[in-house]
């Protein structure tokens, strides 16, 4: 059963014509079909030439007389003629222009009725270089068919042999024997055979033309549908690959934060419960807000178009919170930020995602009690980020969690890498105080920085 078409589906096009296309996919059968006929042509051609030869009604002579092309040693070699010839159409498609020149050649010589086949076949051949070729092509098949045609036909007036110009198309307008009696005559046996050969040409040089054209455009619709199919599955792998960053970065940030403070209130359970209390009341409050997030961020693979729950995506202005909530499990933050936004959210909700990564892997391998710094310079084209600790302090508990995956700088850097920036992170020398920093810089879009200039010529102009 064959499936209908979505109707969003965009349909690819194909050739035109129910005939047309039958006959295209199945091109056995028509080589097949044209090689028969050509086979009864033959036939007939024979049969002709036996007719002829009888004696004639009024009893004078044999009454029947084997032809020329059928006496030994004649005869082998039309048979081998035929075959050659019914082998060219077969293999047309394929082997045009070799073809062509094989039932150019059958085409010499003498042949009787038989020629009138050979002479058609020819003009297959002609039509089918230009069409499965090119047009080069098929003018070379012009020069080499009326070549052929003019030499039979020179032939047969020279020599003066019964049927060797009837393969000529222009041949049927002259004398009965298809011979030129004249000079005058070859040049118009010529010239009408060349405007026959002219004509098929032309024809398959149209229809070759025409028929690569449609090629041509069903194939750039064909790669136009693989493209569009292809980056349905990029977009796909993108997004796919977005979410895992997000849900990292809930995940992560979330649950160091939870550790931090659960390890924090059981260290201090039994000297101070309020304050345990209200450490694990904040981790609490921490899961519930990482869980609403990452129903959110999952609901909306489900949810319908138009229909997913929409809340602003975190940015630069909302550091101090999330640096209060490390604050809040026991890391030492500083946050600075200087400079004007540049309206590019993307690259702000990209700022954000920097410092909580950097921040949670102060938490999770400099341990509560480090001291870290977060410095965030917005530049007309550029925003800086660099997220500094100063290692664990001396005494401090051990970290909050083991060794990470990984992923979360793997995530940063390719974040960075679409908006066109870069990510580096490393050690810092204990001359320089030691510690570990992270630094990126993150390029503002050209879409941005165009509202940004002509607000500044706005403001120039007041």
């Amino acid at each position: 059963m064959t499936q209908q078409p979505n109707e969003g589906e965009v349909r690819l096009p194909r050739p035109p014509g129910v005939l047309r296309r039958a006959l295209a996919a199945h091109p056995l059968a028509v080589d097949v079909f044209i090689v028969v006929w050509f086979f009864l042509g033959c036939l007939l051609g024979l049969f002709l030439d036996v007719v002829g030869a009888a004696a004639p009604l009024d009893g004078n002579g044999p009454w029947f007389a084997v032809p020329f092309s059928l006496e030994w040693p004649v005869w082998p070699l039309t048979l081998l003629r035929i075959l050659a010839v019914a082998a060219a159409l077969l293999f047309r498609r394929r082997f045009p222009l070799a073809g062509l020149v094989v039932t150019a050649l059958a085409t010499l010589g003498e042949q009787s009725a038989v020629g009138l086949a050979t002479g058609i076949a020819l003009l297959f051949m002609l039509y089918a270089v230009p069409v499965y070729r090119s047009v080069a092509a098929g003018w070379l098949g012009f020069g080499i068919a009326l070549t052929a045609s003019l030499a039979s036909s020179g032939a047969a007036s020279l020599v003066g042999g019964a049927g060797v110009g009837d393969a000529a198309p222009g041949s049927v307008v002259f004398a009965e024997t298809g011979r030129a009696a004249s000079v005058g005559e070859f040049v118009g046996m010529s010239i009408m055979t060349a405007i026959w050969y002219l004509a098929i040409v032309m024809l398959g040089i149209n229809l070759g033309n025409r028929r690569r054209y449609l090629q041509a455009i069903i194939d750039r619709a064909h790669q136009l549908a693989r493209e569009r199919d292809q980056l349905a599955r990029l977009a796909v792998a993108e997004e796919r690959s977005r979410i895992a960053r997000e849900m990292h970065d809930i995940v992560a940030h979330s649950v160091s934060v939870m550790i931090a403070l659960s390890e924090g209130a059981a260290r201090v359970t039994s000297v101070a419960p309020d304050e345990a209390a209200d450490a694990m009341r904040r981790s609490a409050e921490a899961g519930r807000t990482a869980l609403a997030e990452m129903r959110r961020l999952l609901g909306a693979l489900d949810a319908p178009e138009g229909q997913a729950e929409l809340v602003p995506q975190p940015g630069v202005h909302d550091l101090p919170e999330l640096v209060r909530g490390f604050v809040d499990a026991g890391v030492a933050v500083s946050l600075e930020v200087s400079g004007e936004a540049s309206g590019d959210r993307g690259q702000d909700l990209a700022v954000y995602r920097v410092v909580q990564e950097g921040l949670t892997n102060v938490l999770r391998y400099a341990g509560t009690g480090a001291r870290a710094k977060v410095a965030v310079l917005r530049h007309p084209d550029r925003t800086i980020v660099q997220v500094r600790d100063y290692g664990s302090p001396p005494g401090a508990p051990a970290p909050v969690s083991g060794v990470g995956s990984g992923r979360g700088l793997a995530g940063l850097a390719e974040r960075a890498r679409v908006f066109g920036g870069r990510i580096e992170s490393g050690p810092v020398p204990a001359s320089s105080g030691g510690g570990w920093r992270l630094w990126a810089v993150l390029p503002v879009s050209a879409d941005a920085r165009e509202m940004n200039d002509a607000k500044t010529e706005s403001e120039d102009r007041r």
